[in-house]
C-alpha cells in the first residue's frame, strides 16, 4: 500500500489526483495496481495539510513512533560478513579452545584472552592485512566491538603484542594439536609430505635473525628471513619454520625430517622437496628415518645429470605424459666413476682412451659393491687408469665422487623429463636476448664510439649485462688488449650455447620410490605446487611482507599468525570450495555489512534510538554462507546493543 499521483484528462484539461493504491496480481496479466481511495486534487494539499493527514493516520491507527526518511541518520557501516565467515571456520577447527588450553598449560595464572586477540589478528590477515597498530584501528570498522564476548576487551595494541608473545611459547605444541584436529576433521593424507622454503624481507634492519641472503622477493638490498613450510598432500600447512635470512636450503632439511618423525609420529611418508634440498647427508637422514623421497635435481650442476643427458636415447625409450617426454634411468656409483674417468681420459689422452676404458670397466666392476669411492681400492684403480694424466684431473674425479649422493651399494633412480614447448620457448628467448646484447655491444665497440677510456668501456659493458640479461653473460667472451687490458671486442662462445641447449625444457627428479611408475613420480612432484601456491598467498593474500617487527619473538609470532590465516583459507578452498579460486566468494561476502543508524522519532522530538541492520543477503552470499554452515547471516544474536 502506497500513495501515488493519478493523472486524467477531461475537456482537454489535465488533472492530478492523490490516491492510495496497492499492488495486486492478476492471473494471466501479472502485477498491476488498484486504487483503494482517492484523496482529491493534488493542488488542494500543502505541507500543513500533509502533516495533518499523517497525524490523522497516527491517531486512527494508534502509532506511537514514526519517522521520516530525513530523520534517519547513518552512523557507520561495519565489516560483518567477512568476520562471521572466517570466525565460523575458526570455530569449526576449534582454534580458540586449542590456543587457550595450550597457553594455560604454560601459565595457569594468565587472564589474558589470548585466543580472541590472536583470532582478530588472523582474521585481519584474511580480510585487510595491516600492522598490529593498524589492527586496533581496523577493529573499530568491524562488528567485533559489538559482538558478545568482545565488547569488554581492551583493544590497545599492547594486548595484541602480549598475545603474540604467549602464542609463540606454545608454537610447536599448538601446531601439533592443530594437525591432530585436521586429521580428525578432514582425514589429512601424509603419505606424501611437501616441503619448500621462501623468504620475506624486513622494513628495517634491526632484527637479529634478519640477514642478507638469496632473495626470492628480488630485494637483495634488504635483510630477510627464510620461511619453510611443510604441507600435507591436500595442501594443508601442518608445520612451519623460521630461519635466519642467509640460511641455505639444504641445511634446513635436518630439522624438518627429525621433527616429522619424532614429534608428529609420521612413520611412513614420501618427502617431496624442490631443487637445492639434495645432499648426501639429507638423503642419508631421510633413509635413516625410514622416509622415501622425490627430489628435484639441479641438473645444470649435477654431474650425473650431465652423464645422463649426454647419452644417445631412442624415441621408444620415452613415454608421453601430460605433454612431457619421460624416461627412467638407474645409476650406480661404479657406472658414474667409469664415465667420469673415461671423459677425462678422452679429453687428455684420446689415443689411450679405448684401451684404458676397457681396463677401467673390468677393474671397477670387480670391486665389492660396499666399497666406498674414497677407499683405497677405488683410488688404486683410478691411479693406474689415469697414469700420466695431471693431478688436478685426478682430484677432480674424486671431488665429483664425494659429491655423489652416497648410496654406493644401490642404484639411484633418475627420472628425466622434457617439455618440448618449454624447450623451444627457452631457445627463442635465449636467441633474442643474445641478438639484443650483441647489438648493444656492437655500439660500444664501434669505431666512432664515445667510450675512449678503459673504465668507461668496462662500465658500459657491465651495464649491458645488468638485470635480467646477466644470465646470458656467460655466452660472451670479451677480448682485451694484451698490454693495456682494455676491452677491444667480443665473441660468442658457441660451445657454451650448445651446452646450454641440452638443458632446455629439462627437469630431473631423483626418487627412492621404485614401486611408482615414472609418470606417478612426476605427478607426485608436480603436487609440490601446493606449497608454491601457499607461498603466493603468503605474500599476496595475507601480505606478510615487509615485516615491520624487529624483536625475534614478534617476527616468529607474526609468521605464525600469517600461516594460521593461510590454514583458514586452505580449509575453505579444499574442504568447501573444492577449488583454489576463491577471490569471487571472498569479495562477495565482504559486501555483507552491519549498518548502524540513528532514528529521530518525529512525534517525540526528545527521543532518538540506535538500530542495527545487516544488509540484505544476496543469492550468491547466501550460497557461500550456507556452504560453511551459516544459515542466517542476518541474525543479530551474537551482538549486544
Amino acid at each position: 500500500m502506497f500513495p501515488r499521483i493519478s493523472k486524467s484528462t477531461k475537456n482537454g484539461k489535465s488533472y492530478e489526483y492523490l490516491v492510495i493504491s496497492e499492488s495486486i496480481h492478476v492471473t494471466g496479466k501479472g502485477s498491476t495496481t488498484r486504487n483503494i481511495a482517492k484523496l482529491g486534487n493534488i493542488k488542494r494539499f500543502n505541507r500543513q495539510d500533509v502533516a495533518k493527514l499523517i497525524d490523522g493516520f497516527i491517531r486512527i491507527f494508534k502509532l506511537e513512533n514514526y519517522c521520516l526518511s530525513e530523520d534517519v541518520q547513518l552512523l557507520e557501516s561495519l565489516e560483518h560478513g567477512s568476520i562471521i565467515f572466517w570466525q565460523k571456520i575458526w570455530d569449526e577447527l576449534g582454534l580458540s579452545k586449542i590456543i587457550q588450553s595450550q597457553v594455560k598449560l604454560k601459565n595457569k595464572r594468565i587472564k589474558l584472552e589470548v585466543d580472541k586477540y590472536v583470532q582478530m589478528m588472523v582474521i585481519n590477515r584474511c580480510v585487510d592485512p595491516l600492522s598490529k597498530l593498524g589492527v586496533t584501528r581496523w577493529i573499530k570498522r568491524t562488528c567485533y566491538k559489538e559482538m558478545a564476548g568482545y565488547r569488554d576487551l581492551d583493544f590497545d595494541v599492547t594486548y595484541f603484542y602480549r598475545s603474540m608473545d604467549h602464542l609463540l611459547t606454545v608454537k610447536d605444541d599448538l601446531e601439533f594439536a592443530i594437525f591432530e584436529k585436521l586429521k580428525d576433521l578432514f582425514s589429512v593424507n601424509v603419505k606424501l609430505t611437501f616441503y619448500d622454503i621462501t623468504s620475506s624481507y624486513f622494513y628495517t634492519d634491526n632484527c637479529e635473525i634478519g640477514k642478507n641472503g638469496y632473495s626470492r622477493d628480488n630485494r637483495p638490498d634488504r635483510e630477510q628471513i627464510v620461511i619453510g613450510v611443510v604441507t600435507s598432500f591436500e595442501g594443508y600447512p601442518i608445520k612451519h619454520y623460521v630461519f635466519e635470512g642467509n640460511r641455505k636450503d639444504e641445511t634446513t632439511v635436518k630439522q624438518v625430517v627429525g621433527q616429522l618423525k619424532s614429534e608428529y609420529n609420521i612413520e611412513d611418508t614420501t618427502f617431496v622437496g624442490d631443487r637445492g634440498m639434495i645432499t648426501k647427508l639429507n638423503l642419508a637422514r631421510l633413509e635413516g628415518e625410514g622416509f622415501d623421497y622425490i627430489m628435484g635435481v639441479k641438473h645444470r650442476q649435477d654431474e650425473i645429470c650431465s652423464m645422463l643427458l649426454s647419452e644417445q636415447v631412442d624415441e621408444e625409450d620415452h613415454q608421453l605424459y601430460k605433454g612431457l617426454k619421460i624416461r627412467e634411468r638407474t645409476v650406480t656409483v661404479k657406472e658414474f666413476l667409469i664415465w667420469k674417468c673415461q671423459k677425462i681420459i678422452r679429453e687428455q689422452k684420446p689415443d689411450l682412451a679405448d684401451e684404458r676404458f676397457s681396463l677401467l670397466q673390468k677393474e671397477i666392476l670387480s670391486l665389492n659393491n660396499k666399497s666406498k669411492p674414497e677407499s683405497r681400492d677405488y683410488k688404486r684403480i683410478v691411479e693406474s687408469i689415469i697414469k700420466g694424466i695431471d693431478t688436478p684431473a685426478y682430484n677432480k674425479i674424486f671431488r665429483g665422487i664425494k659429491k655423489y649422493q652416497g648410496r654406493y651399494e644401490d642404484e639411484l633412480r633418475y627420472i628425466i623429463c622434457l617439455n618440448e614447448e618449454r624447450k623451444f620457448g627457452s631457445q627463442n628467448k635465449r636467441q633474442i636476448s643474445i641478438s639484443k646484447l650483441s647489438e648493444e655491444l656492437d655500439k660500444v665497440f664501434a669505431q666512432n664510439t664515445r667510450y675512449k677510456e678503459e673504465r668507461d668501456i668496462d662500465k658500459a659493458i657491465n651495464k649491458i649485462f645488468e638485470g635480467y640479461k646477466v644470465k646470458f653473460k656467460k655466452f660472451f667472451t670479451i677480448a682485451r688488449d694484451v698490454k693495456s687490458k682494455k676491452a677491444i671486442g667480443y665473441s660468442l662462445n658457441q660451445a657454451k650455447i650448445e651446452q646450454e641447449k641440452k638443458f632446455d625444457g629439462i627437469f630431473v627428479l631423483l626418487s627412492s620410490r621404485y614401486d611408482l611408475k615414472p609418470s606417478e613420480v612426476v605427478e607426485s612432484y608436480k603436487n609440490l605446487k601446493e606449497v608454491e601456491m601457499l607461498f603466493d598467498d603468503l605474500k599476496n593474500f595475507v601480505d606478510i611482507r615487509p615485516i615491520r617487527h624487529w624483536l625475534q619473538v614478534r617476527v616468529r609470532a607474526h609468521v605464525f599468525i600469517c600461516v594460521l590465516a593461510l590454514l583458514l583459507k586452505r580449509i575453505f578452498e579444499i574442504h568447501y570450495m573444492k577449488s583454489k579460486s576463491t577471490m569471487e566468494p571472498l569479495e562477495e561476502i565482504s559486501e555483507s555489512k552491519l549498518i548502524k543508524y540513528k532514528v529521530k522519532f518525529s512525534k517525540r522530538e526528545d527521543r532518538s534510538q540506535t538500530f542495527p541492520k545487516v544488509t540484505n543477503t544476496t543469492p550468491m552470499q547466501k550460497k557461500y554462507f550456507n556452504m560453511i554452515g551459516i544459515k542466517n547471516p542476518m541474525s543479530l544474536e551474537k551482538f549486544i546493543w
